[in-house]
């Protein structure tokens, strides 16, 4: 294990990855240097898959409650999961149903309808401000780039964000870095439609949040030299645990556990 680490150099990398080296380089370090595999939870990843596959299919112009039950598959949860399943399959038509006619709304302001669903991106990344590139490139999926160049990211919640955090999430800056490096402009603005985990109540009950955010060239200069931090860190096989403030609730503790390590 010793010599895999002193061995290791990204490759590549992305969004959730870097996102995962921000919250605990130790728990960065079991999943993708070791290759240590804990059992997850699937229901929540499983139905987030579901719903996206469901949206996909309203841009494909074809039936959403048919790719959502098909995702949707109650053998692919583990056994105590499985008492959940009929709770979420009922909320996941009822979240698609209300889509459906948001979708109607939204397309008239965004023009949705006019892209491309997920699309794989991989370059690299480009500082706007220097030109310099990264060493190695940054991939990943966008949900949906229409043609007038928005990017459009889908997530389901069950309560709104902070419209304050999402000038600053990491995806939506390498998205937008990655927009700029290979168009050489910004996009028009970056989109999230919040689909929330909830029934519609009777009346004017929300089913979404949108949230917008156009990145300057500054601030994707200063993403471009955090991630060139971030990656000579990695690459330098910093995997140390947060000293303070670290949640007793990291994955990283559960890698210990199932190793038998004590600090």
């Amino acid at each position: 294990m010793e010599k895999r680490v002193q061995n290791f150099k990204l490759q590549k990398f992305s969004p959730s990855m870097l996102s995962d080296y921000l919250a605990c380089p130790k728990s960065f370090y079991y999943h993708y240097v070791s290759g240590i595999e804990l059992p997850q939870k699937q229901i929540h990843l499983l139905f987030g898959s579901a719903v996206h596959r469901a949206i996909e299919a309203i841009y494909d112009k074809d039936e959403p409650f048919g790719h959502f039950v098909r995702e949707f598959n109650k053998n692919k949860l583990q056994d105590d999961e499985k008492d959940l399943f009929k709770e979420f399959f009922d909320l996941g038509h009822e979240m698609i149903k209300n889509y459906i006619k948001d979708h109607v709304t939204l397309n008239a302001l965004y023009n949705l309808d006019k892209g491309k669903s997920e699309l794989y991106v991989r370059r690299n990344l480009i500082n706007p401000l220097t030109g310099e590139e990264t060493d190695i490139p940054m991939s990943g999926r966008i949900d949906r780039l229409t043609d007038d160049h928005r990017i459009v990211e889908y997530k389901t919640s069950k309560s709104k964000w902070n419209p304050g955090d999402i000038a600053y999430r990491l995806q939506t800056l390498l998205y937008n870095l990655w927009f700029y490096s290979e168009y050489n402009e910004l996009p028009l603005e970056t989109i999230y439609i919040i689909l929330l985990k909830k029934y519609k109540k009777v009346g004017r009950g929300e089913t979404h949040q949108v949230l917008s955010n156009n990145c300057t060239l500054t601030e994707l200069a200063s993403a471009f030299d955090e991630v060139s931090i971030l990656i000579n860190k990695i690459n330098n096989n910093e995997f140390d645990r947060p000293l303070k403030g670290h949640p007793h609730w990291c994955d990283c503790l559960k890698y210990d556990a199932a190793l038998n390590i004590s600090e």
